[in-house]
């Protein structure tokens, strides 16, 4: 008999890096849905709950096995990858706004689990807790239906991995004209952006090798990267790539048929009503931003542009 205790109503949002074994923290969440722009931002408001405050679960990584026997949630039905500072977060957004989709933008917890090889965890393991946290994440409180997963940017280096968790879900990559991309990044960088904030194992921009490099240059070397790793495994592993600039009109037309959603007229409104404001700051209107961006692009920029990433970023817009 399972040492489990009885989960429901329980999500599991947060797994510890820090102790000598990963711990799952539990929070009690009801009926609240993940709206927010992020998945922290969702859980951040859970846990200042007054319920929260005073009560949490830990369980061993391993009862999220035994969770996913005794509940079993919902299988995702798409995983967005991404480029980064190209859109998904808007994606993501009107893809929340129907009420049957359960949808999670960047959450900690998956990241953990596909970076628990560096404290020694096989791939086996790692894929059979990525099914578990999911489907104990996934379970349907609210009537939901549907389980969509955006990714952290970085992600798409575990694309193989991921597709042995989920060979039967559909998956995107978005992508966007790398010099309005690296703008953005320079004045903002992502963890998988600063050198050795993460370890992401790419060869040739090894710790001392990234330190000498300006931010220009590491920057444009890390999306090279990830757009070379989108470009191998988009075709074998069944992704479907999409543009920036096709973007909000390629949620309806592209990426809703290739996740097998059927949507209503009432629905394919709810989506679009999402599209006047900032994804990530949803209180404000959106700002188109890529006249601007070109304009912006330092000369390095653009020299690091034409040599690494633009070749790639043609080869993309020809699939």
């Amino acid at each position: 008999m399972s040492n489990t205790p009885d989960l429901q109503g329980w999500l599991p949002v947060s797994i510890s890096k820090h102790t000598a074994e990963p711990v799952v923290e539990w929070c009690r969440f009801g009926t609240r849905r993940f709206t927010e722009a992020f998945f922290d931002h969702t859980v951040q408001n859970a846990l200042r709950e007054p319920f929260n405050l005073l009560f949490r679960h830990q369980t061993p990584l391993d009862a999220l096995i035994d969770w996913q026997t005794q509940s079993p949630g919902l299988q995702p039905s798409g995983l967005i990858f991404h480029m980064s500072r190209c859109g998904s977060t808007l994606v993501a957004q009107m893809l929340a706004a129907l009420p049957g989709h359960l949808v999670l933008s960047e959450p900690p917890p998956l990241d953990a689990i596909l970076r628990s090889d560096r404290r020694g965890a096989s791939d086996e393991q790692r894929i059979a807790w990525l099914q578990a946290w999911l489907s104990a994440i996934g379970q349907p409180r609210n009537g939901e239906q549907r389980l969509l997963v955006k990714l952290d940017a970085w992600h798409t280096f575990d694309l193989p991995l991921l597709r042995r968790a989920f060979p039967d879900t559909p998956w995107i990559f978005l992508y966007r004209n790398p010099i309005e991309v690296m703008v953005s990044a320079m004045k903002a960088p992502g963890m998988h952006l600063v050198p050795n904030l993460i370890d992401m194992n790419i060869s040739g921009l090894e710790p001392a090798a990234a330190q000498r490099m300006s931010q220009a240059e590491y920057i444009a070397r890390v999306l090279a990267t990830l757009l070379r790793c989108a470009l191998q495994h988009l075709v074998p592993l069944g992704g479907k790539a999409l543009d920036y600039s096709r973007l909000p009109d390629a949620v309806i037309t592209d990426i809703a048929p290739h996740f097998q959603l059927t949507l209503t007229a009432d629905q394919i409104a709810a989506m679009n009503a999402k599209t006047p404001f900032d994804a990530k700051t949803p209180q404000l209107f959106f700002e188109p931003d890529t006249q601007s961006k070109q304009q912006e692009a330092s000369t390095e920029a653009r020299t690091l542009c034409a040599e690494l990433l633009d070749p790639l970023y043609e080869q993309l817009r020809a699939l």
